[in-house]
């Protein structure tokens, strides 16, 4: 059986592979960067190394392709898409960001050639396993074969739960699971959002009203290694991101220094103003940009689209909101055990 590995900078996927009997004859190895064929050589020099000049010219057909491809913009759904292009079984590890949209051509075309062939995605946390790479998203194991029409395994490495979809098309579109209850709350706030979101009070700054500067990029990643203590809860190194992922502003924003270059919050008066703020702080607030977020860009519109917007006539508290909205116990219980404490 042929055997095709995109990308090997130590050899260390070659020598998994010679170990669990492929014959170093029958495998390939894409690897432009010269610097590493010396590894891969130690192998065995029986290894065929490649590159993109000269790869066509091999005309092969692989059983299997496996890879940590490169992870710069997206290149790694071009060697995807080669991948399952000449290969029946493609396993590769990279980041996770197209999962959750398909706004982009080459996204687009990755779920195309996965239709009938993806069988099991492993979500997980890449700053957990390569504490020093410092990855601004998840990532995946995306694991294909020659034909598949069943479910999709859907695993999520930050519990370890498992879940079953019917198409890609059904992934979440932002870091939660599709737990029965998740996807319950999902559909409320696709309700409260159908008529008007906060995303309308985005805007360019007119110079009139009242308004707030949130800053455009906000939140981190999960980088840490161990567990960190966060108010009443414990951020594990396998989490996705940090506890101040899913937030509109820091503590510390300077909210109130209009920048003239910027789109702003924008309310009619000063009361609505500080509502709007008090609203924003609530985890119910968080937990509509939770929905989509999947970026540092805090003001992308299908983020903010999200969020419900609540009478601005009054200051809110994370019991009055969740009251307002009429979540039901097991909702609540979910927004509060998802959603990190920040503000307190």
């Amino acid at each position: 059986m042929n055997l095709l590995i995109f990308g090997d900078p130590c050899g260390i996927t070659s020598g998994v592979a010679v170990k669990n009997g492929y014959k170093p004859e029958n495998i390939v190895v894409w690897e432009n960067d010269v610097r590493h064929h010396y590894a891969i050589k130690q192998i065995s020099d029986k290894i065929t190394i490649t590159t993109d000049a000269n790869f066509e010219k091999l005309n092969m057909r692989f059983h299997s392709n496996i890879g940590n491809p490169p992870y710069l913009k997206n290149l790694h759904l071009e060697f995807l898409l080669k991948g399952l292009e000449l290969s029946d079984n493609v396993s590769l590890v990279h980041p996770a960001g197209w999962l959750f949209r398909s706004t982009r051509k080459i996204e687009m075309q990755v779920r195309s050639a996965l239709k009938n062939r993806v069988r099991k995605l492993e979500l997980f946390n890449g700053n957990a396993k390569f504490p020093d790479a410092r990855f601004g998203c998840p990532l995946v194991v995306t694991t294909a074969v020659k034909h598949h029409t069943g479910p999709i395994e859907l695993v999520y490495g930050t519990t370890g739960n498992r879940y079953y979809i019917d198409s890609l098309d059904d992934m979440p579109t932002g870091f939660w699971e599709p737990s029965a209850i998740h996807l319950e709350t999902v559909e409320k706030y696709k309700q409260l959002t159908q008529t008007d979101s906060v995303n309308s009070l985005l805007k360019k700054y007119s110079g009139t009203g009242s308004s707030i500067s949130t800053p455009r990029v906000c939140g981190h990643a999960n980088f840490v290694s161990t567990p960190r203590v966060c108010g009443n809860q414990t951020k594990k190194a396998e989490d996705f991101v940090s506890y101040d992922f899913f937030t509109f502003f820091y503590r510390n924003s300077e909210i109130f220094d209009i920048n003239p270059k910027n789109k702003v919050f924008t309310t009619s008066s000063e009361a609505e103003r500080d509502s709007l703020i008090s609203y924003l702080k609530t985890k119910v607030a968080r937990f509509g940009l939770s929905i989509n977020k999947i970026s540092q860009d805090a003001h992308i519109s299908r983020y903010l689209e999200s969020v419900p917007l609540p009478p601005l006539d009054r200051k809110w508290t994370e019991e009055s909101i969740m009251d307002y909205y009429k979540f039901s116990k097991e909702q609540r219980n979910l927004i509060n055990t998802f959603i990190s404490d920040y503000y307190v």
